[in-house]
Parts: structure tokens; C-alpha cells; sequence
């Protein structure tokens, strides 16, 4: 694929001010358009699988956007349609209505072409406020500029701000051991980071820590655990869970990166260090996050 993003998108695939008011009806008219402008794919299977994978995790990737996408089977290219609207779309019940959506047909045979394509969107986008700039737009001719005029800085790899979550769940190092408690167990999360007031990264806490909490180091080498039993042990750490704070207790031998970061950089992170969630951070602040499943999800199943 070229680095430039012309290579895949024009303005003619450009739809603007959407007339849907559901994801299923935007995406149902994005892929009917690009069917029938360029072709090169199977618009019911493009279809199928762009529900499928929507179903599982919505693709809302920053505020205001989302990329919704699927490797399709016989595709000779890459394809890029974009619908935008003023009024927004709810493409994830957790989060605000979009304004801007990316729709990415990639080969099967191609995995790293949706990659190179969100690396491009990424940085066309890093700078932008896409639901000002989207109520301002004044056609599609406005919209296609966004995306194919030159960019010295672009570059044709992946990197952790591609990839990473821009607003993770996080926590205070003043948060309580409750917090945490309620906080890993609704959201279903192993790990969390642990940030000041200014945002700085000071620690993560992991779901593991609740069981080291909970059991004390002696514990661990007593082969009879009959007088245990009953989990006292748990009993004991949940009477104080309102008064035990996280800077107590929370790591700080996490693993972080900077923005620039390339993903192959991060695969090896992922396998020498063993760990689950990468923290990006821009000097000591955290900008994003990047998880072990979201990374591999990204590289196997986009």
C-alpha cells in the first residue's frame, strides 16, 4: 500500500452528512457505496463480518471515531470509505454518539494492510478535534483533504499511540482498597494504573494484589491450610478495605514505553517481560495503554 492515504480513499467514497441514524444502517450504506463504486469484494460477507466483529468490541478507537473494519476472502486491495455526520451515530452503548467513521476492507491474505492503514489514519487524525472539525466541514472535498495531503511526519509502521488505549480505566494512588475491589471486579480487569493528581504514573494495581492482600506471606508456606479454611484471611482484608490505600500496596515494577514506540518493539516486550498491559507514558504522564489482548486481537484478527 502507498503511505499515502490517496491510494486508498477519494472523495467519491466520501459520504457526507450520512443519512443513518444506527451503526448497522451507516455501515450498510458505507459498504452498498463502496460496492458499488469499486467492487473487488463480497458486500454480504463484508457486511457479516463487520456486524460480528462489532458485536463483540465496538470499534470506537478515540473520541468522535470509529473504525469499524474486516479482512475479507478474493480482496486484491485495500479499501477506505468514510461517512461522517453532524448529529453522531451511538456505535458503543458506553460511549458518546461518533461523527467520523472509518470503514477498512483489508485482503485476508494481508494482515499487516490494516495495520499500515490505522498507522496513516492515526496520524492524520493525531492533531485534529474531529467533532469541531466535523461540524465545520463543508463537504466531502474537505473531508478527503483531512486524509491525503502530504504529512512529513507520516510513516509506514505501527506504533504504541496507534494501537494503545487513549482513556484507560484508571486509578488514584489516594483510592482505597473498596475502590479497587469494585473497580477490577465490574470492569473485568486484571490490571489498572494508579495516577496522581496530575495524571503522572505512579504505580498499577493488578488483580493478583486483592489475593496477596488478602493473604499474608506466611500463609503461603503453610502446606495445612485447614485452619484457613473458611477464609478468614478475606474476611480480615474486607473489614479494612475502606481504609487501606492503593500507594500501600500497588506496583510500581510495571513495564512502559514512549508514544513513538514501534509494535514490534511491544511484541517483544509482551514475551521477555511477561506481562500483560504495556503503560505509554509521555516523560512520567500516561497517555494510553496498551493490553496484551487488545495488541494481539489487533494483529491476528483485524
Amino acid at each position: 500500500m502507498d503511505k499515502q492515504l490517496s491510494a486508498v480513499l477519494s472523495a467519491e467514497n466520501i459520504l457526507f452528512e450520512v443519512a443513518a441514524s444506527t451503526r448497522d444502517e451507516a455501515l450498510a450504506l458505507l459498504v452498498k457505496h463502496l460496492h458499488e463504486t469499486v467492487d473487488g469484494f463480497n458486500s454480504q460477507e463484508a457486511m457479516r463480518s463487520l456486524k460480528e466483529r462489532e458485536a463483540l468490541l465496538p470499534t470506537v478507537i478515540a473520541p468522535g471515531v470509529a473504525l469499524p473494519h474486516a479482512r475479507l476472502e478474493h480482496m486484491s486491495q485495500p479499501l477506505l470509505a468514510v461517512a461522517t455526520t453532524r448529529k453522531g451515530i451511538v456505535f458503543d452503548a458506553g460511549k458518546d454518539p461518533v461523527n467520523l467513521i472509518l470503514l477498512v476492507l483489508t485482503p485476508e491474505d494481508d494482515p499487516s494492510a490494516y495495520l499500515r492503514i490505522l498507522a496513516s489514519l492515526s496520524t492524520a487524525l493525531k492533531d485534529v478535534k474531529v467533532r469541531d472539525f466535523v461540524n465545520k466541514a463543508s463537504g466531502a472535498q474537505e473531508i478527503a483533504a483531512l486524509f491525503t495531503t502530504e504529512i512529513t511526519e507520516r510513516k509506514d509502521y505501527i506504533t504504541a499511540s496507534d494501537i494503545m488505549n487513549k482513556e484507560p480505566v484508571t486509578l488514584r494512588e489516594g483510592d482505597t482498597l473498596h475502590t479497587a475491589i469494585k473497580t477490577l471486579c465490574s470492569r473485568w480487569l486484571l490490571d489498572i494504573p494508579v495516577v496522581d493528581e496530575q495524571g503522572d504514573l505512579r504505580g498499577v494495581i493488578r488483580m493478583e494484589d486483592l489475593l496477596t492482600q488478602s493473604l499474608p506471606q506466611h500463609l503461603l508456606w503453610m502446606e495445612d491450610l485447614t485452619p484457613i479454611l473458611r477464609f478468614q484471611p478475606f474476611a480480615e482484608m474486607l473489614k479494612r478495605d475502606h481504609e487501606t490505600k492503593l500507594a500501600d500496596f500497588m506496583h510500581e515494577d510495571y513495564v512502559s514505553v514512549g508514544p513513538a514506540t514501534p509494535a514490534v518493539q511491544l511484541a517483544k516486550l509482551f514475551i521477555m517481560k511477561n506481562t500483560r498491559q504495556i503503560q505509554v507514558l509521555d516523560g512520567r504522564r500516561l497517555v494510553g495503554v496498551v493490553t496484551l489482548s487488545g495488541f494481539t486481537s489487533k494483529l491476528f484478527w483485524a
